[in-house]
């Protein structure tokens, strides 16, 4: 029960399937760095929370497969909403929550290493892509 209701705050804070609706509306926000926040830093924490309580999940194999189905089920759900976007801030939230999905599926199959490794890198690529938008915006204004 206790690795059950650590997955459903996991899925709120990372944007997972059926509760994914609030990353898009609050990435509209009006600075890049308020975006960036909610991609790259405080999106991931419910990732960073299945792979540091891994070890109790490591007793809960029913979970696991919850896990790995919840990851695998918005990896695919938000790469094909983004695809149906046009408002750039949504087609990246959309694909952060993909990406995020692909992190909880790898989490769920026992690979937190793998799981660790690209939050990281997931984290660092989103950063530096919000930075180039801002820079860029406010160089041609």
């Amino acid at each position: 029960m206790i690795c059950l209701l650590l997955l459903i705050g996991a899925m709120g804070k990372s944007a997972q399937f059926l509760l994914h609706t609030w990353l898009p509306d609050a990435m509209e926000g009006p600075t890049p760095v308020s975006a960036l926040i909610h991609a790259a830093t405080m999106v991931t924490a419910g990732v960073f929370l299945i792979v540091r309580c891994s070890p109790i999940y490591e007793y809960s194999p029913l979970v696991l497969t919850v896990i790995t189905i919840i990851g695998m089920t918005t990896a695919f759900f938000a790469a094909t909403v983004a695809l149906v976007q046009n408002d750039i801030k949504k087609i990246i939230a959309y694909s952060t929550c993909s990406q995020l999905g692909y992190m909880f599926f790898a989490a769920g199959v026992g690979a937190y290493n793998v799981a660790m490794f690209h939050l990281f890198t997931h984290a660092f690529f989103k950063a530096l892509l919000f930075f180039r938008s801002w820079c860029c915006n406010s160089f041609i204004s």
